[in-house]
């Protein structure tokens, strides 16, 4: 029966796109290669928040993925956060 009462929230977005650009300090988004979060819209979403914003597939897990790959999350979440994110040696074309 709760299963039933969140359904509707998982199976359809909570926030579209065009209001992620109300988001202020940049963003991580995390999500596992076999999960219901397709990597097209993972990216929609980076691109929809501001800059700074990145993206992370973690591989083999799901939705799950905090609980599935507790470390490598752990690990991710802390380089997002440091003050000094690593210089990228090759940027996007749109980027240069």
């Amino acid at each position: 029966m709760f299963f039933n009462k969140l359904k509707p929230n998982w199976l359809s977005p909570g926030v579209s796109l065009h209001r992620l650009g109300d988001v202020q300090p940049p963003t991580l988004v995390l999500i596992g290669d076999d999960d219901c979060v397709t990597p097209e819209h993972a990216a929609a979403m980076v691109r929809a928040l501001p800059a700074g914003s990145q993206l992370g597939v973690v591989p083999g897990t799901s939705h799950g993925l905090p609980f599935e790959k507790p470390d490598l999350v752990k690990q991710l979440i802390l380089e997002f956060l440091k003050a000094q994110q690593t210089e990228k040696m090759i940027r996007p074309a749109d980027e240069s």
